[in-house]
């Protein structure tokens, strides 16, 4: 007779690991599958992984078999009891209690599904698995190529030139665009971050045929104690140069 692959509750012992399986009197390994699955129906499906894993080291630990021998042993003892739960007599006094243990049982199964490194599985199920994991790749690789095509247009292959040297007066100039209000009172341009305006100067412009880098850019955009900037590079009034004003002020 095959040794049982889980571990026993030893006869008599009145403090057994609840895991354990068998009764008082022990464990009948030709019915150790019956008791591994007993423990299915009655534990939460928060403890399958304890439960797996603490008949598996027993196994292992006593050399019956190997990782992957386990799992082929515990799934056919799964799938063998769906089959016969499957099959049972829908108007039988016993059906509710039947429809509960498929139910624990087919959950249990999924998270075997989970453990199969070795595709040990029966050969439809793998496949199907990976036919279906290749069809999702592949509607996942057509949006991604989607959303590229659509991020494409707004690639730039030569950037707006600002003039070497002043890197600072233009970011002065965004900086007043910023403040600008209509005559509605309403500001003209209007973010509820500084870091997009950093990442518009750093992918559409450069600086003296250089790159610009966002972190650089990002350096102006900094909170300000009145009109001194707190941290970051300030603009110096060399760099001041242009003032943005509104058409009528200009009239005045």
């Amino acid at each position: 007779m095959k040794t049982s692959y889980f571990k026993p509750r030893m006869p008599f012992s009145f403090s057994a690991h609840p895991y354990d399986l068998g009764t008082l009197m022990g464990l009948w390994h030709s019915h150790d599958d019956n008791h591994f699955l007993l423990k299915i129906y009655r534990i939460d499906e928060k403890e399958f992984s304890n439960y797996y894993d603490y008949h598996l080291n027993y196994a292992l630990g006593n050399n019956l078999t190997s990782e992957e021998d386990f799992f082929r042993h515990v799934w056919q003892i799964v799938q063998s009891r769906i089959k016969h739960f499957e099959m049972q007599d829908p108007f039988s006094s016993n059906h509710g209690m039947h429809r509960q243990n498929l139910a624990k049982l087919q959950q249990f199964q999924k998270y075997l599904k989970n453990l199969d490194q070795w595709n040990a599985r029966p050969s439809n199920i793998v496949i199907a698995e990976k036919d279906e994991l290749i069809q999702n790749q592949k509607q996942e690789i057509e949006k991604l190529n989607a959303e590229l095509a659509e991020l494409n247009q707004y690639e730039v292959s030569l950037k707006i030139l600002i003039d070497d040297g002043h890197l600072a007066t233009f970011i002065d100039v965004i900086q007043q665009l910023r403040e600008l209000k209509l005559p509605s009172g309403r500001k003209l341009i209007k973010s509820d971050h500084k870091i997009p305006y950093a990442k518009m100067i750093a992918k559409y412009f450069s600086h003296g045929g250089k790159d610009i880098p966002i972190e650089t850019a990002r350096n102006y955009f900094v909170d300000k104690k009145g009109d001194v900037a707190i941290k970051g590079t300030s603009i110096q009034p060399e760099h001041l140069l242009f003032k943005v004003i509104p058409v009528d002020s200009a009239k005045k």
